[in-house]
């Protein structure tokens, strides 16, 4: 009986100093996570818009480049030319991919019907198939299309304006990509960045 109780008792002192250590370490890698996802970030979206950067000067260069907003609940960069111009807008699009949430960043023209550059920021696409939306061949493909009527991600783009060459034998992501673009967009022009909101933030 006595051999029994201390086999609990054991196991409750393990389980509280285990948990306690998980705590611990949540805690003290927390900030740290959140740092390493604000530095992505940061990266992606000066990535989306083909500006150099290096990573001492990364946060100088990133606050010099956007003026960033909270609209809507959502995070939205402005970017300015020297005489205080609107240039671009730039915004996290997210959803469901094949394997699992794809996020990533776009950047448009101020028209917002441009892209000007598409950055992965998270992905759990198959490595070497959907993971290569990742690949530079298929993200600057996206660099000047029309997103009207919508974007397309099709086997045969050809020159055509608003379509991309979907990925071989990633179909399914090729086609995610598509719906994220497409369904975020019309979202946030139609609920945020409203031809109000955009003339408001027309000039610095």
């Amino acid at each position: 009986m006595k051999k029994e109780i201390w086999m609990v008792v054991i196991l409750v002192l393990v389980a509280t100093v285990s948990s306690g250590v998980l705590g611990f370490v949540n805690v003290t890698t927390r900030p740290i996570i959140k740092r390493n996802e604000v530095r992505k970030l940061r990266e992606s979206v000066l990535e989306s818009v083909n500006v150099q950067f290096e990573a001492d000067n990364l946060v100088n260069k990133f606050e010099s480049e956007f003026r960033a907003e909270e609209l809507g609940g959502k995070d939205i960069y402005f970017r300015y030319d020297d005489e205080g111009n609107l240039t671009g807008v730039t915004f996290e699009i997210s959803g469901s991919g094949f394997q699992g949430p794809i996020t990533a960043i776009i950047s448009l023209k101020p028209d917002l019907e441009t892209i000007v550059g598409l950055e992965i920021l998270d992905h759990q696409e198959t490595p070497g198939l959907g993971a290569r939306i990742t690949d530079e061949d298929f993200l600057r493909q996206f660099n000047g299309k029309i997103v009207r009527p919508e974007i397309l991600v099709v086997t045969d783009a050809g020159d055509e304006e608003n379509k991309v060459d979907a990925i071989t034998g990633a179909t399914r992501t090729s086609k995610a990509i598509q719906g994220i673009i497409n369904d975020t967009l019309s979202e946030v022009q139609t609920n945020i960045l409203t031809d109000k909101v955009m003339e408001r933030f027309s000039h610095e």
